[in-house]
């Protein structure tokens, strides 16, 4: 699958629920890390070094909103 012009290839919408099994691998080599969801890794997203930090970085940030607004 090609990536578009913004540089994201999606395939479908994903939503986890409360109780996801989920797993991570890195590919050395490659300098990839791939994070699997689901209990047979239904969903797979491969993110190179400094897109894992990104993503990190976003959920982090989200994590400090979420935390700072009570429920």
């Amino acid at each position: 699958m090609a990536l578009n012009s913004s540089g994201v290839s999606v395939e479908s919408w994903v939503e986890l629920g409360q109780d996801v099994t989920m797993r991570q691998e890195t590919d050395l080599l490659n300098q990839q890390a791939m994070l699997y969801f689901g209990n047979a890794d239904e969903y797979v997203l491969i993110l190179g070094r400094e897109n894992l930090r990104q993503v990190i970085s976003l959920a982090t940030k989200a994590l400090s909103e979420l935390d700072a607004k009570p429920e």
